[in-house]
């Protein structure tokens, strides 16, 4: 390649990027902040509706056994119908659903919305990440995924923060108790925002106005040879699920993201059990600020992992240090021991993040990709359900969340072990 055609490739990956990235990191926000504002509505939602650890734990985690059940179907139907059909649509019912979590009163009501928010969630993050590959080429995808995945970053930095001081500030406003506030004003933005997706989000590269003919040209013939060049694998639906490369992938991210998903979910509950007068605003910036290592470390691991081309040690590498912070957490006797095992643990969690998906991306052929993302993503949701229920299982029986947190640093291990397991793809 010229220094001319470089420069021209470099200016296409730059325009897609400022074009799309910066709307799919807002989505991706939203997202976070309605799957996760539980774990600080439950500061005193707990107590007004007599949940005990063990009912907040299988609550959170019912969120992710709907998006395992789903996620394989979502992503089969946004390769039919289109990015901005699916991702718009779906954001109106995932919104409306956490804005109405306002109503629960009993266990039963809280188990139903979970669920049902996750299967209205299914859709997006595998979709991202199938829908990244449409545009962005395999070497440029880590950090791609690296950018998008800042939402993570920038929604537990701000969400935080913001979901304690909705909590401090808003109860008894209209009669409503904070935690309901918490649920609706988080969840009302997000069907705003999904009626503008439905109108503005482009499918494919030949939609993109924004792209010179040139550019689009270059981009759609660019990714088709580069899918050309890759062997076809397993035509069949179920061959491709059970692909011995899926089913370590999907093995590997059922650990690791198990793990990381218990700490989201209980570190505001951890940090109230350690000093009980913090106020939850106080709370939100102990949990929050560790995400500004987890976001710097998604975006320059995930570049030195492009530049190196090489994902397995980078995973690896990111998983051990994440499951070094949650040693430091399991023996915290103090919120800034809890809060540097969360700096600890975030930083490695978002190193392995970005890699992690550029390893999916490139380690199956391109006709598995769709198939291959959901298996995997509907893995880590299993995982994630299991870990975070049976975390509150564990916290009832022994009063102690070191036993747990232990588990999840096991979990962290076995990932990085399995992650070096999934074959190299030649060349």
């Amino acid at each position: 390649m010229t220094d001319q055609e470089r420069l021209f490739a470099e200016g296409v990956r730059r325009q897609v990027t400022l074009r799309l990235i910066p709307l799919l990191i807002l989505i991706y926000i939203l997202a976070h902040l309605d799957r996760v504002n539980v774990s600080f509505a439950a500061l005193t939602m707990n107590e007004d509706l007599g949940f005990s650890d063990a009912i907040y734990g299988m609550g959170a985690g019912l969120f992710f056994f709907g998006y395992f059940l789903f996620e394989v179907p979502a992503n089969k139907l946004l390769e039919r119908i289109g990015a901005r059909r699916l991702i718009g649509s779906i954001m109106l019912i995932w919104g409306a659903v956490s804005a109405a979590m306002a109503t629960v009163s009993t266990p039963f009501e809280f188990y139903v919305m979970r669920f049902v928010l996750g299967v209205a969630e299914s859709g997006l993050y595998p979709g991202i990440i199938l829908y990244l590959t449409y545009w962005f080429r395999d070497r440029d995808r880590a950090t791609a995924i690296g950018q998008f995945a800042l939402a993570l970053a920038v929604a537990g930095l701000l969400g935080g923060p913001l979901s304690g001081a909705i909590m401090d500030g808003m109860g008894g406003l209209a009669g409503l108790a904070s935690w309901q506030w918490l649920f609706i004003v988080e969840g009302v933005p997000t069907v705003l925002l999904g009626m503008v997706v439905l109108f503005i989000l482009p499918d494919r590269p030949a939609q993109a106005h924004w792209l010179t003919p040139a550019q689009r040209n270059w981009l759609e013939q660019t990714l088709q040879e580069e899918r050309g060049a890759a062997p076809i694998i397993a035509h069949g639906l179920l061959r491709q699920m059970l692909h011995p490369t899926v089913l370590m992938l999907a093995l590997a991210y059922f650990l690791f993201l198990g793990a990381f998903s218990s700490i989201i979910f209980w570190s505001p509950k951890l940090v109230q059990a350690i000093d009980a007068p913090l106020s939850a605003t106080a709370v939100g910036w102990v949990v929050g600020l560790p995400y500004l290592l987890f976001g710097l470390a998604l975006v320059g691991w995930g570049r030195h992992s492009d530049r190196r081309r090489e994902r397995h040690w980078h995973v690896t590498a990111g998983a051990l240090l994440a499951a070094v912070g949650y040693v430091i957490m399991a023996y915290a006797d103090s919120v800034p021991m809890v809060f540097a095992g969360m700096l600890v643990a975030l930083t490695g969690a978002g190193a392995a993040f970005s890699c992690f998906w550029g390893l999916v991306t490139g380690a199956v052929a391109p006709n598995m990709a769709a198939v291959t993302i959901a298996v995997v993503n509907s893995a880590g949701a299993l995982g994630s359900f299991i870990t975070v229920a049976v975390l509150g299982r564990l916290l009832e029986a022994t009063q102690s969340y070191r036993p747990g947190i232990l588990l999840l640093t096991v979990a962290a291990v076995l990932a990085a072990v399995v992650v070096q397991r999934v074959p190299r793809r030649a060349g």
